[in-house]
């Protein structure tokens, strides 16, 4: 056996070099695979709290803006009772998430019985229930948005209703006064 030649080690070839591509005409659209896009698109991590307070910061400045009458809305009876529907069942929603969170999260975990264990289980605590930043409380302040929402809504309907009422009236007075 010490006479065989020693098997030669397999090679591979490299694979063909491609041409170069032209580059797409400036109107063309470019399509990459999902996977290409999400890794080109990964955003910097960002945690829950400030992603969730930044939309919460946002929700706010649109009521606010709404409460303030810059923002116009035209909607009819049916749109409104659409809306306040529909934001009634994203309050009972956010609702019972807010209630499964707090009876849930706020626990004390058990990841063993050392130093390192207690440190991760009071971080975690801490970031669910724990602050103002914590994900029980962001999720209650964005139920109370959705509250003041609906109020706005509703109040903004009522309004629009007693002055559709005022100006039938007015029409009619001034119909019967002219008749």
């Amino acid at each position: 056996m010490a006479d065989a030649p020693a098997a030669a080690a397999p090679t591979v070839a490299p694979p063909p070099a491609a041409p170069p591509a032209a580059p797409p005409p400036a109107d063309a659209t470019v399509t990459l695979p999902a996977a290409a896009v999400a890794e080109a698109v990964k955003p910097a991590p960002e945690s829950f709290a400030k992603a969730a307070q930044t939309d919460l910061d946002k929700a706010t400045t649109a009521l606010g803006a709404v409460d303030k009458e810059s923002v116009q809305l035209d909607l009819d009876k049916q749109g409104v009772d659409d809306l306040i529907k529909l934001i009634s069942q994203a309050r009972s929603l956010v609702d019972t998430v807010h209630g499964r969170a707090v009876n849930n999260l706020d626990v004390e975990l058990k990841f063993g019985n050392n130093w390192v264990s207690d440190a991760i289980s009071r971080r975690l605590r801490e970031v669910a229930v724990g602050n103002e930043e914590s994900a029980v409380n962001v999720i209650g302040d964005f139920m109370q948005v959705l509250f003041e929402v609906e109020e706005t809504i509703r109040d903004a309907a009522r309004n629009l209703e007693r002055a559709d009422d005022e100006a039938a009236d007015a029409f009619g007075a001034a119909g019967e006064a002219k008749g």
